[in-house]
Formats: C-alpha cells, structure tokens, sequence
C-alpha cells in the first residue's frame, strides 16, 4: 500500500494514537483482547506522528483498547438484537470497528470531519452497506442522511468525542437525537476525574482542548438520557493487572472517585422530548 502523506491538527489529530493503540492490540501475541487486521493493513501506509510519542504509553495503549473492545461489546449485542439494525458512528477517525463486529448490520455509517473522511476514502472503500458521511457532528444535517429503521433499532457511537465539546454542544446534540432518534441508543464516553489534570494538559497543548468534564454520571441527570450501563476505563483496565506494572499492586485506587471518574463509558437510552 501507497504511503499516504497527510498532517492533521486539532482533534483530527488524536486518532493516530488511538488507530495506533489498536495496530498495537493486534499485534499482541497472546491475550490480545481482539483482532484488527483491517487496521494493521491501513497502518501501513499511514505515517506515525514522531511529536505524539510522549502522549502514547503502555497504560493509555491498554485504556484505548479496553475502550474500543467496551464499545464493540455493545455494539454486537445492538446487532444481534435488530436484523436491520443502524448504527452510527460520530468522529469515527479511522475506526475500523465495522470490520470488526459490524457486518451483520443493516447499514454502518462512519461519520467525521472533511479531511479525516478524505483520509479514510484513500484506505477504504464505500459501500451501500458501509457508508461515509464528510460532516462535523454538530451539522445536525446527516440526520437525515440516515437510512429508515425503527428508532429503537439505532445505535449512536461517540467513542473519544464529546470531551472535546463544550456542554452546550453536548446539549444540543442530545437534543436533536431527543427530537429525531427517541429511544435510539447513545453510546458515549466521558472524562473526569484525574482526566482534568494532566491529560488535559497534554491534549491542550496538541491543540485538542478537552472543554467537557464530568464529576460522575449523575452529571447527566436531567440531559434526557436514561443511563443503561456504566464502565469505569479504570476499573475496566484492571482486569488486565499484568499489564499495569506497578500500578497492579494498588487495585483499590480505582475504587477511589478521582480515579474511577477519569474515563466513564456510558451505554444510554434517548428519552422522548415529551419525557422532560
């Protein structure tokens, strides 16, 4: 494969650690949590951004991955539940997830910025089954973009998005899926916690501010969302001591809020506008 010379900035940015912490997973010779060659192929033409290796470390290689294999459980479980089930994935960056759960569905929609879809449409190819939308997830336009299913049947995906939205953003966003989606399922992650000291830092100085935090999900009361599963990242991780160095001599820190709060992934429920 053709090396693809691209430079991302902002947010866009990010998902080169995050493809990378998957090629890693791959690779892994034994208790890898999945298989991704989809994406060890793509990272060959890709180009490893030398500025981004002080930001990538064993412990957040493990958090992204447990991160993806949480959103991909959910995933399967959605499609195995509906035949014609939809599913949508906001700031997809380079997420090979369809490829690996997602081809029983009806439809997968892969959902970023213009340059991250240019990206993707030199590594991958359209299909009626696995479509592209090139927006923002603010331009709530791709809305209608959407192939016709039962609103129970949609499930939304915002894997390491909504932290770089500020809560008024957030809001509106729920707001439109409340008026358009009722009942579709959102899944999403949050940031708190630890997550606002140096790991802010760090992204802010990659010119992705995070702008979102949250204490707990009890923040999320009252945003019109019915809350169906919580994952602390960190607890999450240790499930996987080995893998911790010596940080697995110390498991009762994720129990603590500072820690447990740093990285929640949420499965909700879209509740109707008539609901509030």
């Amino acid at each position: 494969m053709t090396q693809i010379k691209t430079k991302l900035t902002g947010v866009p940015r990010t998902m080169l650690m995050t493809t990378r912490a998957r090629v890693d997973e791959h690779q892994r010779q034994v208790g890898a949590l999945f298989r991704d060659p989809k994406v060890f192929e793509w990272w060959q033409a890709i180009a490893w951004d030398t500025d981004l290796d002080r930001f990538y470390q064993p412990l957040s290689q493990l958090s992204w991955a447990v991160r993806a294999n949480a959103f991909d459980q959910v995933a399967r479980r959605h499609i195995a539940s509906y035949a014609d089930a939809v599913v949508v994935e906001l700031g997809a960056g380079l997420s090979t997830r369809y490829y690996r759960v997602g081809r029983g569905c009806k439809c997968w929609i892969d959902l970023d910025l213009p340059e991250v879809t240019n990206l993707r449409r030199q590594l991958d190819s359209e299909t009626e089954q696995h479509r592209f939308i090139s927006r923002s997830a603010l331009d709530f336009d791709w809305m209608d973009e959407l192939p016709n299913c039962p609103s129970e049947h949609l499930l939304i995906i915002a894997e390491g998005l909504l932290m770089y939205f500020t809560v008024e953003q957030v809001q509106q966003l729920i707001y439109q899926l409340r008026q358009r989606f009722p009942n579709a399922t959102f899944m999403f992650d949050v940031v708190g916690g630890v997550s606002k000291g140096k790991a802010a830092k760090w992204l802010a100085e990659l010119g992705a501010p995070m702008q979102w935090f949250v204490k707990n999900e009890r923040d999320l009361n009252g945003m019109g969302l019915a809350i169906a599963q919580v994952l602390s990242l960190v607890q999450e991780n240790y499930r996987y001591p080995h893998r911790l160095n010596a940080l697995r001599w110390i498991p009762w820190i994720a129990k603590l809020p500072y820690f447990r709060n740093a990285g929640l992934i949420l499965e909700t429920k879209v509740l109707p506008l008539s609901s509030s």
